[in-house]
């Protein structure tokens, strides 16, 4: 929940700027999943939380957050088995969180639909129960929901001098019938009526905006407007910021000027024996961006995933891991954004041993725990002149070799994850490859 375009390093960027919102009513349009309140909830304490959106999705959720109930009903037969989990408050809600997943794999077309079908009915009762623990845990609450039009949302402050408007509008005509059409199918609902917020109708919103306290997000440059951040990471799109309440620029495409966290980094006289524990603790991705910075080539782009993993030796750090999403990857994937070593040891294999650990089967646990979902699968990509990468040989499968529109070429890499613990794979490494340099 709560995970959407409103990354790490916007948030640190709002944290800096808090007294913008501090004690001043903020009005939200187009909340889609609330990041826009939780960030602005987590940093600081303003007067009061106007939200709005027009789907059954956040009108649900947006109602729940202000502490009131919206109705509706099943109206789909097929769907009669979610009956037990409508009465509720927080049940409910879980069911449409989970069916924004699961529709995904309805039509069960393929073999591969099938069972990530049967995997969610196995599983919902555990998986609705995991949502609504943390549903009832969730901080953020919210003064009122208005579920219409966006534009219909601000007038209704138009007056309130010091409100702050914040709106980042979907660039895609008919976003939301789209994402939302099948839900709207089984489930009734007393839905609003809303015009489409074309380009001329977004242009009109951010003028409107812009004669008040604004913070808008947009995913296009705007032409006569400077932004005061951009938010580039790499693999997602660029989303751009601007304000007329925060003056404080920024911009977040790297972080060369930044210094290394003081952590017990491997160096020379690492030395690695059959009594040594190998084991992964998490770490914030904006740690783990600062080392990429550092031990990654220049001609490789830096991108944030979602999940950071520092491999240590002991108490030394040998290595780091990093897992995210990427468009076109099956629900029950993960893409490993980052698997590299720390330079200067006097292990020449020791990059193989990261990819290991990667894809064996404690890996696999943490990262199903922390997605909620049976993921079975990493992928990687390598981008390299050379027909194999030899990290990646004898532990990932090559899937596929191509060239970008860029003119780099890469290889696809793909593994299962396996039954291994971390010690199992270490050993084995270390048997195989674990010989030092002399």
């Amino acid at each position: 929940m709560f995970v959407g375009a409103i990354n790490e390093e916007v948030r640190r960027f709002l944290a800096a700027n808090a007294n913008v919102f501090n004690g001043v009513p903020v009005v939200v349009g187009c909340s889609g999943n609330f990041t826009s309140e939780s960030t602005i909830a987590a940093v600081a304490q303003p007067a009061a939380i106007h939200s709005n959106d027009v789907s059954l999705y956040s009108s649900a959720l947006g109602a729940w957050l202000s502490g009131k109930r919206m109705e509706y009903a099943i109206v789909n037969a097929e769907y009669e088995w979610l009956r037990p989990f409508m009465d509720d408050p927080e049940e409910r809600l879980a069911v449409l969180m989970l069916l924004l997943d699961m529709l995904e794999f309805e039509k069960r077309n393929n073999a591969h639909a099938v069972r990530m079908w049967e995997l969610y009915k196995k599983d919902f009762v555990s998986m609705i129960h995991t949502t609504v623990v943390k549903l009832r845990s969730l901080p953020l609450r919210i003064s009122d929901y208005y579920a219409g039009d966006v534009m219909e949302h601000f007038e209704r402050f138009a007056n309130v001098k010091e409100a702050v408007f914040c709106c980042y509008a979907p660039t895609y005509s008919g976003g939301y019938e789209r994402m939302y059409k099948r839900l709207d199918k089984i489930f009734a609902w007393d839905a609003p009526t809303y015009p489409l917020l074309d380009d001329a109708r977004r242009a009109d919103l951010l003028n409107w905006m812009r004669e008040r306290n604004f913070l808008w997000y947009d995913d296009r440059e705007i032409e006569g407007l400077t932004p005061i951040m951009e938010q580039n990471s790499g693999l997602r799109r660029t989303v751009w910021l601007y304000s007329n309440v925060m003056q404080k620029s920024a911009l977040f495409s790297g972080m060369k000027e930044s210094h290394l966290p003081r952590w017990p980094i491997a160096m020379g006289a690492l030395n690695l024996s059959n009594e040594t524990e190998i084991w992964l603790k998490q770490i914030k991705t904006s740690d783990l961006m600062l080392f990429k910075e550092a031990y990654l080539g220049k001609n490789i782009a830096p991108a944030s995933g979602m999940w950071a993993f520092a491999v240590m030796a002991d108490v030394s750090v040998i290595g780091f891991l990093e897992f995210g999403y990427k468009a076109m990857t099956a629900r029950d994937h993960v893409y490993m954004m980052a698997d590299f070593c720390v330079p200067g040891t006097r292990y020449a294999r020791l990059s193989k041993l990261i990819v290991a650990l990667a894809c064996c089967g404690d890996m696999a646990r943490i990262l199903r725990r922390l997605k909620e979902y049976p993921v079975r699968t990493v992928r990687t990509t390598a981008f390299t002149e050379r027909p194999v990468s030899m990290k990646y040989r004898g532990v990932m499968t090559l899937e596929k070799r191509g060239e970008g529109a860029d003119g780099k070429k890469f290889l696809n890499y793909a593994a299962d994850f396996n039954d291994k613990t971390w010690r199992e794979v270490y050993l084995e490494w270390l048997k195989k490859h674990g010989s030092p340099k002399q």
